[in-house]
């Protein structure tokens, strides 16, 4: 291998594969049994106008301008409604496949982003905790074996999440394509020809999968991959990530574990009711996760969605007609446990129900609600929290 070609595998985060001992058997072309896509909204979503207690009045005195008329929203119940913009939700919902939990926080009360997403990402009740290690890449250390591939988990983000911190071998892309044998095609042509004309031994059949692997790996160029199902994705950060996140799930490359993110949800400034920056975020989210659903098809039923935020908004709105930091948001997990349903307690925003400085309390802890939804296929997800 010349220094130049090197250089290219290195750039993509294969020479541990190419060069380690044994990494050339351990490329592991089938599917773990079970995958977890985290969808996280960087920013302190409103939980209250996601999903709507539209039967409350202490909602519309304290929301005149951004509140969510009850004519709009999608309704659940007699009581909770989602906002408009998350309308694809509701047939998941119905269909028993999504389950909601109003009032899910930790126990941060700093209502500093930073210190509520270290919490969350970290698997802690604070931000101070201590922990070095994020909460999946514990479980992926618990989990892992010498079957691991490269593609186990896979974050679409600029920087490494939090919550995959010290996971092992974690990988890090803006897109699939980011990871690929970049080499001469001599070079490659080579390799094919090396493996496929050796012996019988350890070492050149775990060639010849590593190469079979590199080889599906490139044909998930999103320009030519084709979603199924009616699936039409945006053409955002978002869809295009979780466009991959599908194809590498139905190629049964290995993928198990994959983190996405969006911002933009730190609202407080025109904020807007059903519509604005906060209706056009939600839409962004619920249509591509509904495109991602609709494209998974039968490895759906292998999949669990879950959709988090660090924290939620003031129950009142302010003076620039946003909603500034609050604690308790809304969790949305999709083909976890009790699908169809309104899931935890519910505290109450009326004055006599609100916490110390009139937020909505955190009833519902983030580690058991995930615990809850994930450990029935994910058993060692019950260990992971500090």
């Amino acid at each position: 291998m010349s220094r130049r070609t090197a250089l290219k595998v290195g750039a993509a985060g294969l020479i541990p594969w190419l060069l380690s001992g044994s990494a050339l058997s351990q490329v592991k072309l089938g599917n773990r049994g079970h995958n977890l896509v985290v969808i996280f909204l960087r920013g302190g979503s409103d939980g209250l106008n996601m999903m709507v207690p539209y039967a409350d009045d202490n909602y519309y005195k304290a929301r005149p301008s951004v509140g969510i008329a009850a004519n709009k929203v999608e309704k659940l119940n007699d009581y909770f409604g989602l906002h408009p913009s998350l309308k694809p939700f509701k047939s998941w919902y119905e269909k028993g496949e999504l389950c909601l939990t109003p009032a899910v926080g930790s126990q941060d009360r700093t209502r500093s982003h930073f210190e509520a997403m270290l919490a969350m990402e970290r698997g802690t009740a604070t931000g101070h905790s201590g922990t070095a290690n994020g909460w999946l890449a514990r479980y992926l250390t618990m989990t892992q074996s010498e079957q691991d591939g490269p593609l186990r988990s896979v974050a679409w983000a600029d920087t490494m999440p939090d919550s995959l911190q010290g996971a092992p071998a974690p990988l890090v892309v803006q897109s699939v394509t980011d990871f690929r044998l970049d080499a001469d095609a001599e070079f490659v042509r080579n390799l094919g020809t090396m493996y496929k004309n050796g012996d019988d031994s350890l070492v050149h059949r775990a060639g010849e999968l590593t190469l079979d692997a590199l080889k599906k790996i490139e044909q998930l160029d999103p320009k030519n991959y084709k979603p199924s199902g009616g699936a039409v994705y945006a053409d955002d950060y978002l869809g295009k990530g979780l466009k991959e996140v599908s194809a590498l799930i139905k190629s049964k490359l290995g993928l198990e574990i994959a983190c996405l993110e969006t911002t933009g949800w730190d609202t407080h400034f025109a904020q807007g009711a059903d519509t604005g920056i906060h209706a056009n975020n939600l839409a962004s989210v619920a249509n591509n996760v509904n495109a991602f659903l609709n494209d998974l098809g039968e490895s759906r039923k292998e999949t669990t969605v879950v959709i988090m935020t660090e924290f939620g908004r003031r129950i009142g709105e302010n003076a620039s007609l946003g909603t500034d930091h609050g604690r308790a948001s809304v969790m949305m997990v999709f083909n976890g446990v009790n699908g169809g349903k309104i899931d935890g307690a519910w505290p109450g925003i009326g004055k006599d129900q609100v916490d110390e400085v009139g937020d909505l309390k955190p009833v519902n802890d983030y580690r058991e609600i995930l615990t809850k939804h994930l450990s029935p296929k994910m058993p060692e997800i019950a260990k992971v929290w500090g």
